[in-house]
């Protein structure tokens, strides 16, 4: 038997989506989830300086990546003919982590915009390691259209995409793992939602709109070193894409360009999340300038110890514009 460890990201449910993938393809499977690509460095490194890794047949990375040199160690060990990165965010692209063997970073492609649990889902199928079921694939759809934002576009089943990442708020990692995996195990015809968490979902949206509204004259406004009006907020990390959805909802009464969700509850000690507000908007750029990147309307920068510890010394505006300008290394 085949003992098999996934290394993915604990943040959303695509990072959840290829350990439930995972859980249904291999009987022996550990699995390590990391809030950011430092925090996987840090976390793989050690098990790897300590020789824990090859002890398994199979290793994946899945929506996050290594980076250099620890991609370098890697192509130089014995364990790079048994793992793969599957990865899709721009930033791993940009920094040329797709030039080994052993990785398959795609943002997008013919088939449109990928999520690490397509990359999974998809590499699975063609090992033969999952036969493909309806439900299977509708969850990787899914999955698929929130982690990209296209669930928006896409009526009644957009929605339920939607609904899963509230799902995955409410009861949180390792329940979210459990209950998916047991729904695709027991019913491989049709993925739904049961009317006990539709009803939780329901409930946790009308907690969610009354308190955008209460966030929205929290935001402050400022103009960026490339004359970008942005809006900055403080917010919990569940927020970081209802609230740019919800200022677009409501016709963006500031003409702000873009959107930063300061998270102090992200991590250990906070993150920044980027979103476009206005379409076409590249946060990306803006993310990358302060030390961090993404998507082109999905981004992010971490927040250092230290920073936080000075922001939190000053006003909430002071602390905000603070933030804003900060550069993490």
């Amino acid at each position: 038997m085949k003992k098999i460890i996934i290394f993915s990201h604990e943040s959303d449910i695509d990072g959840m989506g290829s350990i439930i993938l995972g859980k249904l393809a291999f009987k022996d499977l550990d699995y390590i989830l990391a809030p950011n690509p430092e925090s996987l460095e840090i976390l793989f490194n050690k098990l790897m300086n300590e020789n824990k890794l090859m002890k398994y047949d199979q290793i994946y990375i899945t929506d996050l990546a290594l980076k250099n040199p620890s991609l370098n160690m890697v192509a130089n060990s014995p364990i790079k003919n048994k793992i793969l990165i599957f990865d899709h965010h721009q930033k791993s692209i940009d920094e040329k982590l797709n030039i080994y063997p052993f990785t398959k970073i795609i943002e997008e492609d013919a088939k449109g915009k990928r999520c690490g649990t397509s990359l999974f889902y998809e590499y699975l199928v063609n090992q033969n390691y999952l036969s493909e079921t309806k439900a299977e694939k509708d969850f990787v759809e899914l999955t698929r259209l929130e982690d990209t934002w296209e669930w928006t576009q896409k009526g009644k089943f957009g929605i339920m995409a939607h609904d899963l990442a509230i799902l995955f708020n409410i009861i949180g990692k390792d329940a979210y793992i459990n209950t998916i995996t047991n729904k695709l195990l027991s019913n491989k015809d049709n993925f739904y939602l049961s009317l006990e968490e539709q009803n939780l979902i329901n409930i946790k949206k009308d907690q969610n709109t009354k308190a955008l509204k209460e966030l929205l004259p929290q935001i402050e406004y400022f103009i960026d070193e490339y004359n970008n009006k942005f809006g900055i907020v403080y917010a919990k990390y569940e927020y970081r894409n209802d609230l740019p959805e919800y200022i677009r909802n409501i016709n963006n009464p500031e003409n702000i360009q873009y959107l930063v969700i300061v998270a102090l509850d992200k991590g250990e000690n906070g993150q920044k999340s980027y979103r476009t507000i206005v379409d076409g908007f590249d946060v990306n750029e803006i993310a990358k300038k302060h030390g961090g990147g993404g998507h082109k309307s999905a981004s992010a920068v971490n927040i250092s110890s230290s920073q936080k510890v000075q922001a939190l010394k000053l006003t909430k505006k002071e602390g905000l514009k603070f933030l804003a300008e900060c550069y993490y290394k």
